[in-house]
C-alpha cells in the first residue's frame, strides 16, 4: 500500500504537553515533498528514506521538518474535506479554485508576522518573525503552527467551494471566510483520533474546560502578548458586541458552532459504551459535514450568518440537535428578533489585524469594488 510516515507538530510548538507526533499519509508523496495537489517551494528538496518515509527531527533537521510539517497539514485538511464531501455523496469536483494545478506552498516565505492564501498567486505563504521586533528573541515560524497552516488552507478550500465569497460586499460573508479558517483548524484536529484523545485528556471530557483545543494559534498569540492565542473559539460573543473588523465578527459564528459541537458531544457521548475520544471523532465528522453542506447549499455571494444557520437547521437530521443549533444562533443574535449588524446595506469593512489572506490587496480590492457597485445599484433603486 502506498503511503508515508511523517513527523509533525501536533499543535503549535508552544503547546509542549503534546509536542511532535508521527502521522501517516495514505496517499503517495514524492520528493519535495509534493503530490498532485501540493508542491512545497522555496526550500531545499526534501527526500524520503528507503521506505519513502519523511521522519525528520525539528531540532536536528529544522528545514526538512518544516517542509514536511507544512505539506502534511495542507494534505490532511484537503483529505478531510474531500472525505466529508464523499460521505455526503456530493459529486461536485473539488479542486483548487483555479482547477487541478497544484497549490504552491512556501513554508519560509520571508520575514514578516504574516501568513496568507493567494488566489492570484495560486499559493500559500507562511512567514517568520521576531516577537516584538526584538532580533534577540527566537524566531516564530508561522509554518510550524498546525492552527495557522490549517486556517489558511481553509481559505483556499472555501474559495474553491464558494468562489463568489471572495469578492462579496457583505460584512458577514467576510466573517464566514475567517470563521471557516478557524473552524477548519478545529475540524482537522477532530479528524484525528490521537488529537481527540489529547483533547479529552486535557479537558477531562468537558469541551468548555480550559485546554489548548479552542485556542487558535497559541504561539503567534503569545508573541503578541495574548494568553489565549489569536482567538478563542469558546466565546459568548453576540453580534451587538463586535465591530466591523472581519476577524472580530468572525468570532460570533465560530463561537456558535463551537457551542453546538459541545452541546452535541455532551448529548451524544456515553462513556459506559464508547470511548469519549471516539465519540468526539464522530461528532467532529458530523459538524464538518453540517457546516460544509450548509455553505454549499447557501447563497453563492453575500451569504449571512442567518443564511447558513438556517441551512444548518434544515440539514441536521436529529430534532434535538436542530434545537441546539437554533438556540445557539438565537443567543448570538443571528436568529430571532435581535438582528444587530445584519443590515443588507454595504458598509466599509475593517481589515486591520486580519490574517494576510483577507488583508491581501487582491481580496480587498475586489471587495471594495463590489461595495462600490452595490452602493451605486441601491442608490438607483
Amino acid at each position: 500500500m502506498n503511503g508515508s510516515k511523517v513527523k509533525i507538530w501536533k499543535q503549535d510548538p508552544s503547546v509542549e504537553s503534546i509536542g511532535v507526533r508521527t502521522a501517516y499519509i495514505n496517499t503517495e508523496i514524492n520528493s519535495g515533498p509534493q503530490d498532485k495537489d501540493i508542491v512545497i517551494k522555496g526550500m531545499p528538496l526534501v527526500q524520503g528514506n528507503s521506505n519513502n518515509d519523511f521522519l525528520f527531527d525539528p531540532v536536528q533537521n529544522p528545514i526538512e521538518f518544516d517542509a514536511v510539517h507544512t505539506f502534511t497539514v495542507v494534505r490532511k485538511v484537503l483529505t478531510m474535506y474531500r472525505r466529508a464531501l464523499n460521505r455526503n455523496n456530493v459529486t461536485q469536483n473539488f479542486d483548487w479554485q483555479w482547477g487541478p494545478e497544484p497549490i504552491s506552498v512556501y513554508p519560509r516565505a520571508g520575514i514578516e508576522a504574516n501568513a496568507y492564501y493567494s488566489r492570484g498567486q495560486k499559493s500559500l505563504r507562511f512567514y517568520y518573525f521576531h516577537p516584538g521586533g526584538n532580533e534577540r528573541a527566537n524566531l516564530v515560524y508561522t509554518c510550524q503552527s498546525f492552527d495557522i497552516v490549517s486556517h489558511e488552507v481553509g481559505h483556499a478550500v472555501l474559495d474553491s467551494l464558494k468562489p463568489g465569497y471572495w469578492n462579496s460586499w457583505h460584512l458577514q460573508t467576510g466573517g464566514l471566510h475567517e470563521s471557516f479558517g478557524d473552524l477548519t483548524t478545529i475540524f482537522t484536529m477532530l479528524s484525528q483520533l490521537d488529537q481527540c484523545e489529547a483533547i479529552i485528556a486535557e479537558s477531562k471530557g468537558d469541551l468548555h474546560a480550559k485546554s489548548f483545543f479552542p485556542y487558535v494559534a497559541e504561539q503567534f498569540g503569545e508573541a503578541l502578548g495574548r494568553s489565549t492565542g489569536l482567538r478563542n473559539a469558546d466565546n459568548n460573543l453576540k453580534l451587538s458586541q463586535v465591530s466591523n473588523q472581519v476577524h472580530d465578527i468572525s468570532r460570533v459564528f465560530t463561537g456558535a458552532v463551537y457551542d453546538i459541537l459541545a452541546d452535541i458531544f455532551e448529548d451524544y457521548h456515553k462513556p459506559a459504551l464508547y470511548d469519549q475520544a471516539e465519540t468526539l471523532l464522530r461528532v467532529g465528522k458530523h459538524m464538518t459535514s453540517l457546516v460544509i453542506l450548509a455553505l454549499l447549499n447557501g447563497p453563492d455571494r453575500n451569504a449571512t450568518y442567518r443564511d447558513i444557520a438556517n441551512k444548518m437547521i434544515a440539514i441536521e437530521p436529529v430534532p434535538k440537535w436542530k434545537e441546539f443549533i437554533s438556540d445557539q444562533f438565537e443567543r448570538r443574535e443571528v436568529l430571532g428578533s435581535s438582528l444587530s449588524l445584519t443590515t443588507e446595506q454595504p458598509q466599509a469593512l475593517v481589515w486591520t489585524k486580519c490574517c494576510g489572506s483577507l488583508h491581501h490587496h487582491e481580496h480587498t480590492d475586489g471587495v471594495n469594488k463590489a461595495i462600490s457597485e452595490e452602493q451605486k445599484k441601491q442608490g438607483k433603486s
